[in-house]
């Protein structure tokens, strides 16, 4: 019967060690440039960029994972924090605009609006 009740537990204990073992690769990248390169990869995928462009759409995206990253770690509230992010990533779309063809922006602007409607449902998975 000791036996019995020692097994179990052993195996509880060693269900929940495996349970809680931290990710050992998060999939959403932390540094500004991880984020910068993670965000244009996925646009050079999906809306068929030229290397010029590419090179383009990094510049921009660095420049404002930058930004955010100092958002992030300052003292504002989180409704400021989310304010500024917010019209950083508008000015993010201006520049973009610039970069991408018309047909390429059109194509943006449409899976911005389905990540909307899903509520960011995708990034929100890869945490």
């Amino acid at each position: 019967m000791k036996n019995i009740f020692s097994v179990a537990f052993g195996l509880l204990l060693s269900a929940s060690a495996f349970a809680q073992q931290p990710a050992t690769q998060s999939a959403e990248p932390k540094t500004p440039e991880e984020r910068a390169k993670f965000q244009t990869e996925k646009m050079a995928s999906e809306l068929q960029l030229s290397d010029a462009q590419k090179e383009q759409v990094y510049t921009i995206n660095l420049g404002i994972a930058q930004k955010n990253e100092g958002i992030r770690t300052s003292n504002f509230s989180e409704e400021e924090k989310r304010s500024i992010i917010k019209s950083n990533r508008e000015a993010q779309i201006e520049m973009l605009k610039n970069v991408l063809t018309a047909a390429q922006f059109e194509k943006l602007k449409a899976e911005m609006k389905t990540q909307h409607a899903q509520g960011g449902k995708e990034h929100h998975e890869k945490h």
